[in-house]
């Protein structure tokens, strides 16, 4: 059960595949449930080794808010795209927007968040994603998203 009561099921497909982020950018550890095109529940252990703890803030380490908005921004571009990338090519998402935000309680280390997302609305190309972090009952971070598709970038130019 997620934190709401609803059940969870434990999916056998890994999606972390469909991310073009990859460690330690690749912040969501475990795709819990997804319904492409609707929602997505995502998992991330925190550890005291996360690069994001590096000097924030030492001897009371704290998950940076932007690093929560991130995470919201990975599990809905999963929610968002997996259904139109099924072929197993990276989602090429970008944030183009961040929506209010607020984040009622901080999170250190050795917490287990919930990655809670769904895609609100869409147009063309763009992606209007809603999501909650949790760890435990708590929610650490709400608020919403715009997602875009992305040109691809070539780094040699």
């Amino acid at each position: 059960m997620d934190a709401d009561g609803r059940p969870v099921r434990i999916l056998r497909v890994n999606y972390l595949h469909m991310l073009p982020h990859q460690p330690p950018m690749r912040l969501i550890e475990e795709v819990v449930d997804l319904v492409p095109g609707e929602r997505a529940l995502c998992r991330r252990v925190t550890r005291r080794t996360d690069f994001f703890f590096d000097g924030h803030f030492p001897g009371n380490p704290v998950v940076p808010a932007v690093v929560l908005i991130e995470m919201v921004a990975q599990a809905g571009g999963l929610a968002a795209g997996a259904g139109s990338t099924l072929r197993g090519e990276p989602l090429q998402l970008r944030v183009a927007a961040v929506g209010p935000f607020k984040f009622p309680a901080a999170v250190g280390c050795d917490e287990t968040l919930d990655i809670d997302v769904r895609v609100a609305g869409s147009l063309g190309g763009m992606y209007k994603v809603e999501g909650d972090v949790r760890a435990g009952a708590q929610i650490v971070a709400t608020g919403s998203i715009t997602l875009a598709h992305a040109a691809r970038h070539d780094a040699n130019r």
